[in-house]
């Protein structure tokens, strides 16, 4: 009919009730762990999703959990991409708060999961700030932290985030903020997560098959097939194997990034053993390197 829009209505709503019976019609997923990794965006969260869902005991979902759920704020909805810091009274959640459903989350995620399988794996940068309340709603919760470069990190987010209202994108001080909080509330809140383990980018890059077999050790399974650390993976605008592109986006700043990086997140890059860079000490390889 002309003037309505009776054909769209009627076909969001057939959606959502097909979605609706889905939903009620899932069991509650009870796996033997629930697996979460976390870490800020752009740390290499995918890529180690995509690495530890090649285990035969583990299912992991074909994409964030965050995007399947309406029980979760979603950073991109609110106008912040890749960017939760800038409201983090929505995002961070602790042992104590009510809001969520958890039984509706479950099975949400269960519909995208393989629950024949003992671990069931989930990953949203945002659950950083969830660690806490995914402990106390999910039995037997699972943590790996993944840390990477700083200075990579910042750039990463400032050139793929696309924060529709800044036409450049967000600014490099801001990216690297959301790298130093989102660790901050990490390494504050895993002081009391009972199973939780440490990684970085950069061990995984480097040998990710000693990695891979580190962390099945952390979760109680077989080691990985070697087959998998020389899988081709596509990772967002990427497709290849696992690789450490820290020279590749590092080189991309500027001395005036370097000097703004530095001011907000200096303090959290040293902290996790990470040389401090001053825009006169680049070495010539990132210098020249393009990307």
């Amino acid at each position: 009919m002309q003037g309505t829009r009776l054909k769209s209505v009627l076909r969001e709503s057939i959606g959502n009730i097909w979605r609706e019976t889905r939903i009620a019609l899932t069991p509650v997923p009870k796996p033997e762990k629930w697996l979460f990794v976390v870490g800020c965006y752009n740390s290499g969260t995918t890529l180690l999703a995509k690495l530890l869902a090649q285990h035969p005991d583990i299912s992991g979902m074909p994409t964030e959990g965050h995007f399947i759920t309406d029980q979760f704020v979603k950073d991109y909805q609110i106008g912040l991409p890749r960017m939760w810091v800038d409201r983090e009274d929505l995002f961070r959640l602790d042992e104590n708060d009510q809001g969520p459903d958890v039984i509706r989350l479950k099975k949400e995620w269960g519909m995208r999961l393989n629950r024949s399988k003992p671990v069931l794996l989930e990953k949203s940068p945002p659950n950083t700030a969830r660690t806490l309340w995914l402990q106390e709603n999910f039995e037997n919760a699972y943590f790996i932290a993944i840390v990477r470069n700083g200075y990579a990190v910042a750039e990463g987010i400032s050139r793929k985030a696309d924060p529709k209202h800044l036409k450049e994108g967000w600014p490099i001080e801001k990216a690297a903020w959301q790298w130093a909080r989102s660790n901050q509330v990490l390494r504050e809140d895993a002081q009391k997560l009972k199973h939780i383990i440490w990684i970085t980018y950069e061990e995984l890059a480097s040998d990710p098959q000693a990695t891979l077999n580190k962390l099945s050790g952390f979760l109680g399974i077989s080691s990985f097939p070697e087959s998998v650390s020389g899988t081709e993976f596509a990772v967002h605008e990427r497709q290849g194997r696992v690789t450490d592109l820290n020279q590749v986006s590092i080189s991309n700043l500027t001395p005036e990034q370097f000097d703004k990086i530095n001011q907000v997140a200096g303090e959290e890059i040293e902290r996790f053993g990470y040389p401090l860079i001053v825009p006169d000490s680049k070495p010539d390889s990132l210098r020249n390197e393009s990307a």
